[in-house]
C-alpha cells in the first residue's frame, strides 16, 4: 500500500464473520528496523492506541463486521513499515482462532502537486 505524505491511506484487513466464532482481540502492530511494536487494540474494555505517535491518526472500523482495516490519516515518512493486522476469535467450544494479515505501507513524497496549485495555460496569441 503507498500513501501520500500528509495524506491518509487504508491498510486492508477483511475477513468472513463466522457464526460460533467471537471476536476476542483485534491488534495491529508496525515493524520497523527489526523491532515491533503494537498501534491499536480492541478487545473486550474496548479500543486502545498504544503507541503516542498514531494517537488521534488512526482508527478502525467499529460497525463493519468483517472489516478491520487501518486508517491512518496525516501519514508522516516514519510511517512507513510492516503493518500486520491480528485477529483471534474463540469459538463455541473454547479453542480459539487466529488470523494474521502483514501488509507493507511505504510512505511517498507527493511527485506531482494537487490540482489547485496547477497553473493554467495561458491563451495562445494569434
Amino acid at each position: 500500500v503507498t500513501g501520500t505524505w500528509m495524506g491518509s491511506t487504508t491498510v486492508p484487513c477483511t475477513y468472513v464473520p463466522s457464526e460460533g466464532f467471537t471476536q476476542q482481540t483485534l491488534s495491529w502492530s508496525v515493524e520497523r528496523d527489526s523491532s515491533s511494536s503494537t498501534i491499536f487494540r480492541r478487545d473486550g474494555s474496548g479500543d486502545h492506541i498504544l503507541l503516542s505517535k498514531f494517537r488521534g491518526r488512526v482508527s478502525v472500523p467499529k460497525h463493519s463486521p468483517g472489516d478491520a482495516s487501518l486508517l491512518i490519516q496525516n501519514l508522516e515518512m516514519p510511517d512507513s513499515g510492516g503493518y500486520t493486522c491480528q485477529i483471534i476469535w474463540r469459538s463455541t467450544d473454547n479453542s480459539l482462532i487466529t488470523k494474521e494479515v502483514t501488509t507493507t505501507v511505504k510512505v511517498v513524497k507527493e511527485v506531482n502537486p494537487p490540482c489547485s496549485s496547477w497553473e493554467l495555460p495561458s491563451p495562445l496569441h494569434q
